[in-house]
């Protein structure tokens, strides 16, 4: 089971003086203040990089006792950045940190924040705290990241195995020759295990040009790029660069900055791995110059470089270890330290563990939501097929854009379905009152939430900042997330052959095929009547309302992003939909407690003051929101709601069965593409009383 962890976050700012102001940002134990008094000139500390490479160079071989005059040098110098960086009040709060995590059985994840480009070129990898004789990174309990603080957010990704490697190899005839088949059986060695479990695909691209490269991405969805062969930085132009090959095989210095409009490019890649020398090295002028920076700068959630050569016993063993982590579903910084321990363990009296350098823009460090397989049911490609995220559908722009809220006269057979009953409540509801729509034979129950204010948002997340109070009016909110029951007869009536006007241009991007209905229906654990259903876009959820509302006679439609977080929290300003008490396996389907999604009325104890099931876990809800980063701009959610932008990103709220326990908090907010159509993502409705 994967750990779950709380953040040490430190920030070492500019250069004042003689000091450098170091910041607690955040920790288990609160925050705190203090300066770093660095000691070293830039000449002593070049002598301490030469150390550091000799011993690189000269570790490996039989384990021994006492450590080289240059394995203690690096032991010290490991020593004197962990004096300088946890001191005074920093390292009380690191050591109470320590001891909070333990009791709640959790990691400490230690996120550095490293504003001065000469400090973050230094090896922070190397931390040694000596009171307890390790170095800090080789334990899955304390991860080391280095943080580069971006405006992009980062959401996990949803994938059923296997994840899909991208692997380039280049070798200039011009540049010192790589063995291309050695290098290549490496790196499959490496992963053979994890290809034979259907974890890991790797596929190898067969040029080793930027074309080569464009053309592979444009073509089918990777997770991971995995690059093999020559790395630089060049201090003219203060820029990291790797050597790709030109059409007569030559070598072609393919800039840092190029490489990342390639791959940022690409929705679906979360992660680059550059086995390249100085892939991690930067100016002590520019703190994004070096080519991993560079990469996470241009939007690539996490790159691992190396800061030295790295021998090929060291990096087979990494290389297995690290991508077998995450098909585990560990976060990535989590990875790193499971690599980092492999490389410790199976290559004796070594230092290399400390080579490569993970750099992320990925808060959680998670980078996967990796879905477990239904038994019985092979890895590959078509079990990929299942799960695919959208995200990197083509966008919808050589389609109509069309108005969500307006959809087009029924067809024939949908306008013959049932015609819609419901109720009768009374004439002034109570909140929590209850009342009935009967659809195609199908019951849908809604709760009444009155119209007033209520405060949303909170102060832990940026993109939940600031709260503030909002007021609706009042609406109807359907009880449960739409069930696989209560969607079926929409696809009977017709939902997916009759309305083209929903369905996004390249929708079929992976399969050949015309999709007529969501794939999770045709796996068996899905289809129960009570079940959410999942694999619904956005689109297909106006769709969906849109039938409902022309059988009612009812204005039914998403939630707003405010409707959804009144539903769930109340007026009392609660964390969760039951209270505060934290989550747990009898209050929500999450943190993979079960491993998929659970009937809707499954945890009544974790239903909202209103009375709604599920609000939390089971299954991410669309909303009819359209994204912003924070509520700064929240002028009118209203008018936010609508707009002719159908492509825009949308709100998606309350977590689901693989979520990480934080996000059950009534607040959480992310997005989503609207083209997305995952196994973890769903909806639910409101009847509108009084549209606007």
């Amino acid at each position: 089971m994967p750990l779950d962890y709380l953040d040490f976050e430190l920030e070492i700012g500019q250069l004042t003086g003689q000091e450098y102001p170091l910041t607690l940002l955040r920790s288990p134990a609160g925050e705190a203040r203090a300066t770093l008094l660095w000691p070293l000139g830039e000449l002593a500390l070049e002598n301490r990089r030469k150390d550091l490479q000799i011993a690189l160079l000269s570790s490996g071989g039989v384990r021994r006792t006492i450590l080289t005059p240059a394995e203690a040098a690096v032991q010290r110098f490991g020593a004197e950045l962990f004096d300088l960086l946890f001191s005074g009040e920093v390292r009380n709060r690191y050591d109470v940190s320590q001891e909070r995590v333990h009791h709640q059985g959790k990691g400490l994840r230690v996120k550095l924040r490293i504003q001065d480009p000469l400090l973050a070129n230094l090896p922070w990898e190397f931390l040694y705290d000596p009171r307890r004789g390790e170095y800090i990174c080789l334990s899955q309990q304390t991860p080391l990241v280095r943080y580069l603080e971006l405006p992009q957010t980062i959401r996990p990704l949803a994938v059923t195995p296997p994840l899909r490697i991208l692997g380039l190899i280049a070798s200039p005839s011009d540049l010192q020759t790589l063995d291309v088949r050695v290098e290549r059986q490496r790196l499959e060695r490496a992963i053979a295990p994890l290809q034979a479990e259907g974890l890991v695909e790797l596929q190898w691209l067969p040029g080793a040009g930027w074309r080569d490269l464009q053309r592979a991405l444009r073509r089918e969805p990777w997770h991971i790029f995995h690059f093999v062969g020559h790395g630089d930085f060049d201090p003219r132009r203060e820029e990291g660069l790797i050597a790709l090959c030109t059409p007569a095989g030559k070598a072609h210095h393919f800039s840092a900055g190029d490489l990342g409009r390639l791959l940022a490019d690409h929705r679906t890649l979360r992660l680059a791995v550059l086995n390249a020398c100085l892939g991690a090295q930067g100016s002590n002028h520019d703190l994004f110059s070096s080519t991993a920076a560079t990469l996470v700068r241009r939007g690539l959630p996490a790159v691992v470089a190396m800061q030295e050569a790295i021998t090929d016993a060291a990096a087979i063993e990494f290389t297995q270890s690290f991508y077998e982590s995450l098909a585990d579903g560990l976060p990535v910084d989590a990875a790193m330290s499971e690599a980092r321990k492999a490389i410790s363990f199976a290559v004796t009296n070594t230092l290399e563990w400390g080579t490569p350098v993970l750099y992320s823009r990925a808060s959680d460090g998670v980078l996967f939501n990796v879905a477990s397989l239904p038994e019985g049911e092979p890895a590959g490609r078509e079990g990929n097929d299942r799960a695919a995220p959208s995200e990197n559908l083509p966008g919808k722009g050589d389609s109509q854009v069309r108005n969500p809220e307006k959809a087009p006269a029924p067809s024939r057979k949908m306008a013959d379905a049932p015609p819609a009953t419901r109720d009768a409540p009374s004439a002034t509801p109570n909140p929590g009152d209850k009342k009935t729509i009967t659809a195609a034979g199908v019951p849908f129950i809604f709760v009444y939430v009155p119209a007033g204010p209520f405060r949303m948002g909170s102060e832990k997340y940026d993109r939940e900042k600031p709260a503030h109070t909002f007021t609706t009016d009042a609406y109807w909110l359907l009880q449960t997330p739409v069930t696989n029951g209560h969607y079926q007869p929409f696809v009977k009536a017709g939902g997916y052959t009759n309305q083209e006007w929903w369905t996004p241009a390249g929708w079929q991007w992976r399969t050949k095929e015309k999709i007529t209905e969501p794939r999770y229906w045709q796996d068996s654990q899905w289809n129960e009547p009570k079940q959410p259903v999942v694999g619904v876009s956005w689109y297909e959820a106006l769709a969906f309302a849109n039938w409902l509302t022309q059988l009612s006679g009812e204005a039914i439609r998403l939630p707003t992003e405010a409707e959804w977080e009144k539903g769930a929290r109340g007026e009392d300003g609660r964390e969760y939909p039951w209270g505060d008490q934290a989550p747990d396996k009898t209050l929500c389907n999450i943190d993979k407690y079960v491993g998929k999604t659970t009937p809707v009325d499954a945890y009544p104890k974790g239903a909202s003051p209103y009375g709604a099931l599920d609000m939390a876990g089971n299954v991410w809800e669309w909303t009819l929101t359209k994204w912003l980063d924070n509520y700064e701009n929240y002028a009118n959610l209203v008018d936010n709601r609508v707009d002719a932008d159908a492509d825009a990103r949308r709100v998606v709220r309350g977590g689901s069965w693989s979520s990480f326990p934080h996000v059950a908090r009534a607040t959480f907010r992310i997005w989503d593409v609207p083209a997305d159509r995952d196994d973890n993502l769903g909806f639910r409705l409101v009847v509108v009383l009084a549209p606007r």
